[in-house]
C-alpha cells in the first residue's frame, strides 16, 4: 500500500512539473513564463514578462482575469525582462452582452463625474466605474508613485481560446506620459 502511494505521488509531482514546464520559455538561459506583454512609449520598449519563480512573493504578469461580463488585464512593465518595474498597467472592461470584449474592441474613456471641475480622486472614480460597470483603466508610474485614470484608448482581444486559457490582444492607452501601445499573449 505504502508502494502504491509513493508511486502515486511520483506521477503527481512528474505531471505537474510537466504542466509548469511546458507554460515556460527560456531566453537569455533563464525560464519565463510564456504570457507576456511588450509595448511601446515614447520610442521606449518596454516588457512583462515573468521569471518562472514559485513563492509565496511571486507575482506572475501579464494576468487575465474574466468572467462573462468583465475583465481585468494587469500587467506590469519594464525595460528588461524581470526588470525594475516602470509601469503597471490595469485595465478593466465592462460590457453588456456575454463575452463581448472577446470579440469586439473595447474602448476606453475618461467620465466626468460628480460637479466638481476638480479631478476625483484614482479611488473615487474607479470605484464610481465599477459600481456602475464603466469600463476604465489606470497606470501607476512607479518613477513618482503617481496612479493615474487613463483619458482614452482601445482594448482588442486578436485570438482567444478560454477552455485552454490561450490570449493576444493589442491595447492603445493615452495618459500624460504620452500614448503606451501593447500587445499581449496569456497562455
Amino acid at each position: 500500500m505504502r508502494i502504491r502511494s509513493k508511486l502515486s505521488a511520483i506521477i503527481l509531482l512528474l505531471a505537474i512539473t510537466i504542466c509548469v514546464v511546458s507554460s515556460c520559455e527560456k531566453n537569455d538561459d533563464i525560464l519565463y513564463f510564456k504570457s507576456k506583454c511588450e509595448a511601446e512609449l515614447n520610442g521606449q520598449t518596454l516588457i512583462d514578462q515573468t521569471p518562472f519563480n514559485i513563492g509565496p512573493n511571486s507575482i506572475n504578469t501579464p494576468s487575465l482575469t474574466a468572467n462573462e461580463y468583465t475583465i481585468e488585464f494587469e500587467s506590469i512593465l519594464s525595460k528588461e525582462r524581470g526588470g525594475t518595474p516602470l509601469y503597471a498597467v490595469t485595465v478593466k472592461l465592462f460590457v453588456n452582452n456575454p463575452w463581448e470584449y472577446l470579440t469586439q474592441p473595447q474602448a476606453i474613456k475618461y467620465i466626468k463625474i460628480g460637479e466638481s471641475d476638480d479631478e476625483p480622486a484614482y479611488w473615487d472614480y474607479t470605484r464610481y466605474c465599477h459600481d456602475n460597470k464603466i469600463s476604465y483603466a489606470t497606470i501607476l508610474s512607479y518613477s513618482d508613485y503617481k496612479n493615474e485614470i487613463v483619458r482614452d484608448g482601445s482594448f482588442e482581444f486578436i485570438s482567444h481560446d478560454k477552455e485552454k486559457n490561450v490570449y493576444t490582444g493589442i491595447f492603445t492607452l493615452n495618459f500624460s506620459e504620452g500614448t503606451l501601445t501593447g500587445e499581449f499573449s496569456i497562455n
